[in-house]
């Protein structure tokens, strides 16, 4: 926790002037979820994307302005301008921080933005991740 903690913080010092949101497994254990963190996604916009120049790609399942980091240890994805594709092979709308997506919060005196749990389970269904998706709604709070 510690390292994804000091890696978190180093990316959103380097993106403090840009739109990002820490997303995925780490932006939910960040707010108190019970969940496994293999390495940070980072959710960002058209902008923030070619600042870190990123190169569009396109998988079966994604598209996005892609890249991948090592920040204090751990491994960091970056996504601008993120698609996800449903089973129907529609593509999703483009997914972005926005301020109906993220809050902020602050770590050792650093504001970080992070998706919100709603987001997550929109992203986690647009995927077909049905037991994570589940395994956020067994831990919502009232």
């Amino acid at each position: 926790m510690t390292q994804m903690v000091s890696s978190v913080t180093e990316v959103a010092k380097l993106l403090s002037k840009h739109q990002y949101a820490i997303r995925g497994t780490a932006s939910l254990v960040l707010q108190g979820y019970d969940m496994g963190v293999d390495d940070i996604d980072i959710l960002c916009d058209k902008e923030t994307a070619k600042f870190l120049k990123l190169s569009y790609s396109e998988s079966k399942q994604f598209k996005s302005y892609f890249g991948k980091k090592i920040i204090s240890g751990i491994q960091v994805e970056f996504m601008g301008d993120w698609q996800i594709k449903n089973p129907k092979g529609e593509w999703s709308e483009v997914l972005r921080p926005t301020v109906n997506n993220i809050k902020i919060i602050e770590i050792n005196g650093v504001s970080i933005s992070i998706t919100t749990v709603e987001f997550e389970l929109h992203c986690y269904a647009l995927m077909g991740r049905w037991s994570v998706f589940h395994k956020i709604k067994k831990q919502l709070r009232p």
